[in-house]
């Protein structure tokens, strides 16, 4: 027998999470085995008496929102990964989410066999990112050699340097990129759009999201 992977849901609609606890416990073999309508109420019950698997969390929410509690776990070094379920498709503040630590990001608007997607790759391999396939890598797998080696064998210094510079917390423009490299603006978008290219990657939040997954990067 399995043993299901259990999971704490945090949103403040009541209805929302039975939907959705129902919704998860169909997908898989998971269990959702605490619900909390806030932030607040999520952090006051730690230390956990059974901690979860994973934590699948609105961004939304009154007291206290999913942006603010994913900074207090990372405070209190909660290693729970969190999967964030958002209205809102800001770039600019997906990217935040992840540098605070956060494991995955779905739209609400996401169908079940999505979510089941992000539920599994989450456990599975730390990391969900629509944009973020490791079936797209193009070179051949081999046994004897790990997936992050095979990714970091397809990337040139200069591409993770420019990496590093556009996970910078100052947020540099890739005009600001070219300069810090002193290199073009043409030859910072030859890195993006090689990158881009190789690894079936779209926007500057899955630039982020890769360089941290495969430890270009690093989250406190």
């Amino acid at each position: 027998m399995t043993d299901k992977k259990s999971i704490f849901l945090v949103d403040d609609h009541a209805v929302v999470r039975t939907g959705l606890k129902s919704l998860i416990e169909r997908l898989g073999d998971f269990e959702v085995v605490a619900e909390y309508s806030n932030g607040k109420e999520l952090l006051d019950a730690i230390p956990f008496d059974n901690a979860p698997d994973l934590i699948i969390m609105d961004l939304a929410m009154p007291v206290m929102d999913g942006k603010d509690t994913v900074a207090e776990l990372k405070k209190r070094n909660v290693g729970i990964p969190v999967l964030i379920l958002t209205l809102e498709t800001n770039e600019p503040l997906i990217i935040s989410l992840f540098r605070q630590g956060i494991r995955g990001y779905l739209p609400k608007s996401a169908t079940a066999d999505v979510l089941k997607k992000a539920i599994n790759e989450v456990l599975a391999s730390g990391y969900y990112h629509d944009e973020m396939l490791a079936k797209a890598l193009t070179v051949e797998q081999k046994d004897t050699i790990s997936e992050k080696e095979q990714v970091l064998k397809q990337i040139t210094e200069r591409e993770k340097e420019f990496l590093r510079l556009v996970c910078n917390d100052q947020e540099p423009t890739y005009e600001q990129i070219a300069e810090e490299m002193e290199v073009s603006r043409r030859t910072v978008d030859g890195y993006r759009e090689s990158l881009f290219s190789k690894f079936n990657i779209k926007s500057k939040a899955g630039l982020v999201l890769f360089a941290i997954k495969y430890g270009i990067v690093k989250v406190d």
